[in-house]
C-alpha cells in the first residue's frame, strides 16, 4: 500500500535509514500516480442506465481500454536540508502531480515519501479564498487552511498586506480584485508560513514584474534561512537563480538531474521553450 509520512529521522526504523536520507529533507521512493481516463458505461442509454444499477454489486467500474494514465512513476528523490530543488519538463511531465502528492492533495497510487519539518504550499495561489468575503477575512481563512494559528496570523498580519501591496482594498470582497492582486494576496499569505519546506508551483506564470521580482527575491530569502523548497516553474531563468538542483522530468518520470545550466541546456535541446 502507498504511503505518506512526515516523522522524523529519528522515528524511523533503522533499516529504513541511511546517511543520506538523515540528512533530507523529502525523501521519495518509488512514488507513482496513476489518473483513470474515463469510464465506459456503454454505448446506449439503456446500457448506461443498466450499468448505473448494476455498479454497487460490481467489484469496480467498466473501464474502456487504456483508461488509466501514469502522470508520475517509480520515482526516487532525495532532497537535502536548506536545498532548492527544481522541477521543469513540458507540460503533462508529472511536475505538478508530485507537489500534489508531497503536499498530500491526492495519494499515491505506489511507493512512499518521508517530509521532515513543517510544509507550506503554494499549488494554486489564493487557496480557500472565498470571493465574498473582504481581503482581510480571507487572510484568516487562507491562512487557517495553510495551517496558520491565528496568533500567528494576527502576528504577521501587517507584514501580509505590505506585501501584497493591496492595503487600501484590504477590507473589500476579493471578488472584486484584479487577478494580479488576488494573486498577490494569495502568495503573501502563504510566504509567511513559518515552514521548513516550502512546495511552490508556478507562482511566477502571472503577476506583473514588480510581483514577479518580489516571489524571487521571498524564495530566495526562504532558502538562504536554511528552508528546503521544491520550485516548479517554466520560468528557466528563475529556476537557473534560484535552483541548487534542477530534476528535468518527462512522461512521468525523471530523465536527468544535476546542475541548473545543465540540465537546464539539456532540456532546451530536446523541447521548445514554452510561449
Amino acid at each position: 500500500m502507498p504511503t505518506s509520512s512526515n516523522q522524523s529521522a529519528s522515528d524511523q526504523s533503522p533499516s529504513n535509514q541511511s546517511a543520506s536520507n538523515q540528512s533530507a529533507a523529502i525523501s521519495v521512493r518509488g512514488l507513482g500516480k496513476e489518473y483513470s481516463l474515463g469510464e465506459d458505461w456503454g454505448a446506449d442509454f439503456r446500457e448506461t442506465i443498466g450499468n448505473l444499477f448494476s455498479a454497487p454489486f460490481r467489484k469496480g467500474p467498466i473501464r474502456s481500454p487504456r483508461s488509466t494514465v501514469w502522470a508520475l512513476r517509480d520515482l526516487d528523490l532525495d532532497v537535502r536540508r536548506g536545498e532548492v530543488l527544481g522541477l521543469i519538463g513540458p507540460n503533462g511531465a508529472g511536475k505538478s502531480t508530485l507537489l500534489k502528492l508531497l503536499a498530500r492533495v491526492t495519494e499515491p497510487t505506489t511507493g512512499e515519501f518521508t517530509l521532515r519539518g513543517r510544509t507550506a504550499s503554494l499549488l494554486e495561489i489564493g487557496t480557500g479564498f472565498h470571493t465574498e468575503l473582504t481581503g482581510r477575512e480571507n487572510v484568516y481563512l487562507s491562512g487557517t487552511l495553510l495551517g496558520m494559528r491565528k496568533k500567528e496570523v494576527d502576528r504577521r498580519f501587517d507584514e501580509i498586506v505590505e506585501f501584497s501591496g493591496v492595503s487600501e482594498f484590504i477590507d473589500t470582497p476579493v471578488k472584486r480584485y484584479s487577478s494580479g492582486m488576488f494573486v498577490r494576496l494569495g502568495f503573501a499569505v502563504a510566504a509567511h508560513l513559518d515552514a521548513e519546506i516550502l512546495l511552490v508551483d508556478e507562482v511566477l506564470a502571472v503577476g506583473d514584474a514588480e510581483f514577479q521580482r518580489k516571489c524571487i527575491g521571498t524564495i530566495g530569502q526562504v532558502a538562504e534561512g536554511g528552508r528546503t523548497v521544491i520550485f516548479v516553474s517554466h520560468n528557466l531563468a528563475a529556476v537557473q537563480e534560484l535552483c541548487t538542483r534542477v530534476l528535468l522530468l518527462d512522461h512521468g518520470g525523471k530523465t536527468a538531474e544535476g546542475a541548473p545550466a545543465d540540465i537546464v541546456a539539456q532540456y532546451l535541446k530536446g523541447h521548445s521553450p514554452p510561449d
